[in-house]
């Protein structure tokens, strides 16, 4: 969290000694600004490496000084209001975990600033929060989208049942689940509500549908509905997006942030696409100055205070890195994948012997994947991406040539492709040969003449579950990788017994060969007790003895947040769960082991929030 004592040209992270780092909502009391709430957990739940919150924290002193106020186990709130008047009073709008059946989640109230607080409404288990809203003239109308969503490795799910509009008339005690009078019918997917500042009998609801509509609105204070507009656009992919605003000037101007923004001067009938962001989430609007207003997106966030006539554009230094590697030059180069950013090298020195700091962008490659220098010759990097992307980028020429094993595959159903591959597909290069270089999908592929050919050196490594590849994203598909079950996750070269090659699957089957592919063993049942559909998220193979590998197994995404890590010495025929002194709670779970090179023993583990 970050916060800015100057209109928003400067900014200071206030919130880093606090053990959550996903922020999923701020509200500032209207009564004393000096009151902050501040909901965690990443709201926007698309991604295997989505981060998890603990609950809600509250400061009385402008952000100096927090407290931690409960809700533990909501997993990711997305929305927080406060009583106009009344400080004490708040309510979270808590989606959950999503990766599993719970109790804890729906909309909750405090009447004592936190030291107790009720679920106030609850649909079912499998049923969250996504959207929040309060008449400001009476305050005890309020209006709650709630979702019902389930995300696994092998599919995010949006819709069902429990999703509807609900609202309560009486500050939050009784709520009445509005149905019909208007309405679409279920099932429905992600809802976002929102009440006109200057009319409260004006109510709007952005609603996720398969073939219904966009946006209802009611003008009589939620009693009945009309659709005003059809338009898909403003649904788009529900689990990243769905937020409507309303202006606080005119009930007529109605804003929609989705993968573009989008305006409506009519009431929500037609919405015109503005540049004013892209991949943008959340909006806020001054209540006192209809021309001052903030939206944020992937890449910062952009302020106006003329209407959106010219915006203040704000970049924090902060990035979500996928993958991270070095080569071997004095100076060292550090390289790596930014979210919704290029691929990057840069020094990892500013000394006056190599000049200014500098960063090579857009290496080939994307977002997401890896990106690794050949470690022969660092003028050589090769990246991997979404859509099954596969660059090689030459120093020299600055040129990088698309080297892909097979027909690029964006926003296709897993169950529709010869070739499974994931949004973050595995790449490794070979310690014995550098120009041998291994990729994986389901199978994994070779090359080794700088990919103008490849080989598939394995079988499907996959169980190949046929109720793990399918479509994903629910009442509307969203298949861009994210969620590819049944693929291969890991991929770990030994750097001490050539042709021996180690791979994991996000499906929790592991393997080796000892022949560079030619035969494969699948060691997975020799891992005791090992719960089913992991994600292998990493593999160590030792560096000082070629039978010993290390790996880390993530389940967060089938609901369980536990640290897994096992170590074998004899080449998978037995394992050793070691994951003394690694706490259990819901940040947990292991992204990565690595084992120093030089110092036998010395193992470093990343989990949800930590380095151990």
């Amino acid at each position: 969290m970050w916060k800015s004592t100057d209109g928003g040209n400067g900014w200071e992270p206030i919130f880093d000694k606090q053990s959550a780092a996903a922020i999923g909502s701020i509200a500032v009391a209207p009564s004393d600004p000096s009151v902050i709430w501040v909901g965690t957990g990443e709201a926007w739940a698309i991604r295997d490496s989505d981060v998890m919150g603990n609950g809600v924290y509250v400061s009385l002193d402008a952000g100096k000084i927090w407290t931690h106020a409960g809700l533990d186990d909501t997993g990711r709130i997305g929305r927080i209001l406060i009583d106009p008047k009344n400080p004490d009073i708040v309510f979270v709008c808590a989606l959950g975990r999503a990766t599993g059946p719970q109790q804890e989640r729906g909309v909750y109230r405090t009447n004592d600033r936190g030291q107790h607080w009720e679920r106030v409404l609850f649909a079912d288990e499998n049923t969250g929060c996504s959207g929040l809203t309060m008449d400001t003239h009476n305050p005890r109308v309020l209006f709650a989208g709630m979702w019902h969503v389930e995300m696994h490795t092998w599919g995010e799910f949006s819709g069902g049942p429990g999703s509807a509009i609900y609202v309560s008339r009486d500050g939050g005690t009784k709520w009445t689940k509005l149905e019909a009078h208007g309405l679409p019918k279920p099932p429905l997917g992600k809802i976002d509500v929102a009440v006109a500042p200057t009319n409260s009998q004006r109510v709007f609801a952005l609603i996720q549908t398969k073939d219904q509509g966009s946006v209802w609105r009611s003008d009589d204070g939620g009693e009945n509905w009309q659709i005003v507009n059809y338009q898909r656009p403003l649904i788009g992919r529900a689990g990243y997006y769905i937020r409507i605003a309303v202006s606080s000037g005119s009930d007529n101007e109605v804003f929609v942030a989705n993968s573009s923004f989008y305006r409506s001067l009519d009431g929500g009938e037609v919405f015109q696409e503005v540049p004013w962001g892209g991949d943008t989430h959340d909006i806020w609007i001054d209540p006192l100055n209809p021309d001052r207003f903030v939206i944020t997106d992937d890449g910062g966030m952009h302020i106006t205070t003329v209407h959106g006539r010219g915006f203040h554009r704000v970049t924090l230094p902060i990035g979500q890195m996928y993958h991270v590697a070095v080569d071997e030059q004095v100076p060292y180069y550090v390289y790596s994948n930014m979210q919704d950013g290029p691929n990057m090298r840069g020094l990892n020195t500013t000394s006056s012997e190599v000049g200014e700091y500098r960063w090579d962008r857009r290496m080939g490659g994307c977002e997401s994947g890896f990106t690794l220098p050949d470690p022969s010759d660092p003028n050589i990097v090769w990246s991997s991406c979404y859509a099954n992307e596969v660059t090689r980028w030459d120093a020299r020429t600055r040129t990088a040539r698309s080297v892909s094993p097979w027909i690029h595959t964006l926003d296709s159903p897993p169950n529709e492709l010869k070739y499974r591959c994931h949004w973050t597909p595995p790449l490794a290069i070979d310690p014995f040969d550098h120009n041998t270089v291994y990729y994986g999908c389901q199978v994994i592929f070779k090359t080794n003449n700088g990919g103008q050919s490849w080989t598939v050196i394995s079988p499907d490594l996959s169980t190949q579950d046929p109720s793990h590849i399918v479509s994903s994203g629910g009442i509307v598909g969203d298949n861009l990788g994210q969620f590819y079950g049944e693929v291969v996750f890991a991929i770990a070269p030994s750097k001490l017994q050539q042709g021996l090659i180690w791979a994991g699957t996000n499906d929790g089957q592991i393997w080796y060969t000892k022949n560079g592919g030619t035969n494969w063993t699948n060691v997975t049942k020799n891992i005791k007790g090992l719960p089913a559909w992991g994600t292998m998220t990493s593999i160590e193979p030792s560096h000082f003895d070629p039978g010993s590998a290390y790996v880390s197994v993530d389940f967060h995404l089938v609901d369980n947040r536990d640290p897994f890590i096992y170590k074998t010495t004899d080449f998978g025929n037995t394992w050793t769960q070691i994951i003394g002194g690694l706490p259990k709670h819901p940040l947990a779970y292991v992204r990565v082991i690595a084992e120093d090179p030089s110092v036998r023993g010395l193992l470093f583990a990343g989990t949800g929030n930590a380095i151990y």
